[in-house]
């Protein structure tokens, strides 16, 4: 629920895959004021590379930026001379010393610009946040703010009621709360006991009771706020899950959009019609990871020969000029010897290690965890899983050629992901977001 004004300040750049994103916000943080540091947040390490301008030894599976001097108290990284945050220096958190977290904490504590992963960043400490008020956080592509807390069953959680250890906060209905005064025969302390991370949780307000049976774990606003302010980098944010997230605290965000619509570039996407190897997703939940679940043999020995179909008649592929992804469960099956070395994760990001592939398979029909979804509604702000789902296909998608301008093809078996892919070619989704922005220009004139 809304906890009052929040002063940090949120920008989204929200603009198609290739529109010059990254390109704008480094303009942006290279013209900034010399004294301001960043805090850059990016899925892979090739981005922080790129972003910082650093280089690594191409053997090294590491990525780790090469090093030209060092002392006890300094590090100094080999720059690409043309690398436009030459002048800013940016570090890489490093094991020297300790461990990536102990780095980091080292680096913000000591005002550093940092340059780091998605993951790194969610170890972040009330010190470290304390450290980096004054920093800017750049998020690049939306960072995971629910997922499922599996640490105690239904049965579990029912004895934790129970002994009054636990409760539901009567303020929102959702929001799981512990309960030191009944802990323990007298009260007492959770710390060094099996409850001690529940306990940190309920604190930050950080655990969704769903269902009277799961919780659900939330990213702690205080994280985020934490901050002088934060740019966000991605694309169809008014479907994302942080987008309901932020609405639900009453977050105010800048949408700066910019860059092309789908409808330019509907020339370059040529959608498999083959009613054969279609009739495998017809039904509206086909394909979807229940049924993954419930009937993986038959459907993935099915699927395996479709892709047959589409690589060998279709689209004519060759090996090198394919890709494929599935949910990982049933990867191996589908893949067989042939198609194994050419799987992509469908939540894969922020990487063009695979410009050059032209021949697509996207073989699953995206839902948002259910769980999730029932948290969001419960906040007040369900996320669109339409929406959700077609944004996670568009960036698997221009992992490919695409990105360079060049015509691929594609195969969605499934008739929901292949109908939402063509209805996002003719703009339909671009209202989505000019009803959102629309709305928000007039929330900030309703307070002039």
């Amino acid at each position: 629920m809304p906890i009052g004004k929040i002063s940090t300040v949120f920008k989204v750049y929200d603009a198609m895959m290739g529109s010059g994103k990254t390109t704008q916000i480094i303009e942006n943080i290279r013209t900034a004021e010399a004294n301001q540091n960043f805090l850059y947040i990016t899925p892979l390490l090739d981005e922080c590379h790129r972003v910082s301008g650093t280089t690594y030894d191409e053997d090294d599976n590491l990525k780790r930026p090469i090093i030209t001097t060092e002392d006890e108290t300094s590090i100094h990284y080999s720059y690409d001379e043309d690398a436009p945050l030459i002048d800013r220096r940016f570090k890489h958190p490093s094991y020297k010393g300790g461990n990536k977290a102990e780095s980091l904490q080292y680096l913000i504590k000591n005002k550093e610009n940092v340059v780091s992963t998605h993951q790194l960043f969610m170890n972040l400490t009330p010190s470290m946040l304390e450290d980096a008020k004054d920093y800017v956080l750049i998020i690049d592509e939306t960072i995971q703010v629910y997922d499922v807390y599996a640490e105690y069953t239904a049965t579990e959680l029912e004895a934790l009621f129970r002994l009054g250890w636990i409760k539901i906060d009567e303020n929102d209905n959702v929001t799981l709360r512990f309960q030191r005064e009944n802990f323990g025969d007298n009260g007492g302390d959770p710390t060094g006991t099996k409850y001690e991370n529940l306990a940190t949780m309920c604190d930050l307000g950080q655990l969704l009771y769903v269902d009277q049976k799961l919780i659900v774990w939330e990213l702690s606003i205080d994280t985020l706020r934490a901050f002088k302010e934060v740019w966000i980098a991605t694309y169809m944010f008014e479907g994302s899950q942080m987008s309901a997230y932020l609405k639900s605290y009453g977050v105010n965000y800048e949408l700066i959009r910019f860059g092309s619509k789908p409808s330019q570039i509907k020339h370059l996407v040529n959608i498999s019609d083959d009613a054969f190897i279609n009739e495998i997703g017809t039904k509206k939940t086909a394909l979807s990871s229940s049924q993954f679940r419930t009937n993986k043999k038959a459907l993935c020995e099915q699927l395996s020969k479709n892709l047959d179909n589409f690589f060998f008649f279709f689209s004519k592929a060759k090996k090198g000029d394919r890709l494929w992804t599935s949910f990982k469960e049933g990867s191996t099956s589908i893949a067989g010897t042939r198609y194994k070395d050419e799987w992509l994760a469908f939540n894969t990001k922020a990487t063009n290690e695979y410009r050059d592939r032209s021949n697509l398979a996207y073989l699953l029909n995206l839902f948002p965890n259910p769980m999730v979804v029932k948290a969001s509604a419960m906040k007040g702000f369900p996320v669109k899983e339409d929406i959700f789902a077609l944004s996670e296909m568009v960036q698997w998608v221009w992992r490919s050629a695409i990105r360079e301008g060049n015509p691929i093809n594609i195969y969605v078996p499934s008739s929901r992901m292949r109908d939402l892919l063509e209805r996002w070619l003719e703009d339909e989704f671009e209202t989505v977001v000019t009803e959102a922005t629309n709305k928000q220009q007039a929330e900030q004139l309703d307070l002039v």
